[in-house]
């Protein structure tokens, strides 16, 4: 009697959770959303955020706010996700840094980049430009490894700060292309822009959407891209794979992610919802004016992606030595 009356218990827990899940997702939405982007107003992940919410606002008739958590390289905001409600009313715009980088440069993270997230959709990777100054005699990737290779550690290159994602493009290539540069870490990357643009620095990676002013201004030579093909933003400059590096690629990335826990009938709600986002005309056209190029992917490409992201630059934190400090 008392099995019975525990397995009459368990299959009503279960149904109620099932109806409960069902009811979720037939109502949902039905409050204002908050998307939370871990950096400051104005950069290039808020400008995604912003793009994104836009389009879901309209789709869903209810409002999706963007809340600006930034702090140590993504992990306020990532965190404050993490703990949140697991309802899909909350969610993080998560990007490389918070979900790939920082578990391999920080000893005491908050939160698990894979156990206390939900990825919903990879929604936009933005490539990275190996730049010179017009000065430069450096006109090829295979000139620079050259040049590299002819004096060891006499060649230097800059970054936007220790841990960043141009620092470890930069080993990444070092490695990859057997060669010794020296780092030359800044607060940013507007300083190291600077420098290559005086001469002082030799070379650096940046994001096509900030360097691409400079390019065109012709104040800075792009002589090589990240991607494993063309951009055709920059057609006529090859990538570094293609160029004495195979298999190169290195790509910041945005995504949606929710809490763990997140009703999988709401995380599919959300899923096509941002897909349908991201592959609006408009919303297309804008993100690929700041040299974005767009994916909108299923629940499980994203979340095998993260992993991926999160094992490729843990190894090279590991190979370069870097940490947050």
């Amino acid at each position: 009697m008392k099995s019975r009356a525990y397995i009459a218990k368990a299959v009503t827990l279960v149904l109620t959770s099932v109806f409960a899940c069902s009811a979720t997702a037939a109502g949902f939405p039905d409050k204002p959303l908050r998307m939370v982007v871990p950096f400051a107003p104005g950069g290039p992940t808020d400008i995604v955020g912003r793009a994104i919410a836009q389009r879901l606002t309209e789709t869903f008739g209810q409002s999706m706010v963007i809340d600006n958590r930034a702090g140590a390289g993504g992990v306020v905001g990532a965190d404050m996700v993490a703990k949140a409600a697991p309802d899909g009313y909350t969610t993080l715009l998560c990007s490389t840094g918070a979900m790939a980088i920082n578990p391999g440069l920080m000893d005491k993270l908050p939160y698990d980049s894979v156990k206390d997230f939900a990825g919903i959709s990879l929604v936009v990777t933005i490539p990275y430009l190996l730049l010179v100054s017009p000065s430069s005699p450096v006109k090829t990737i295979k000139e620079l490894i050259a040049e590299a290779k002819s004096k060891p550690g006499s060649m230097n290159y800059g970054s936007a700060g220790t841990g960043s994602t141009s620092h470890l493009a930069g080993e990444l290539f070092k490695t990859m292309a057997g060669i010794e540069m020296v780092h030359i870490p800044y607060k940013g990357s507007a300083p190291a822009s600077i420098d290559l643009i005086s001469g002082r620095l030799q070379t650096m990676f940046n994001a096509v959407a900030i360097a691409m002013p400079f390019v065109k201004g012709g104040k800075m030579r792009a002589i090589g891209i990240s991607t494993q093909a063309r951009s055709p933003l920059v057609p006529d400059v090859p990538t570094i794979s293609e160029s004495g590096v195979p298999g190169f690629e290195v790509l910041t990335w945005h995504g949606i992610c929710a809490p763990s826990k997140t009703p999988k009938p709401v995380l599919k709600t959300l899923n096509t919802a941002i897909v349908q986002a991201v592959q609006h005309p408009q919303t297309r056209q804008h993100l690929s004016s700041i040299g974005a190029d767009v994916v909108g992917s299923s629940q499980e490409e994203f979340e095998k992606f993260i992993k991926s992201e999160l094992a490729k630059w843990s190894k090279i934190i590991k190979t370069s030595g870097a940490t947050a400090y």
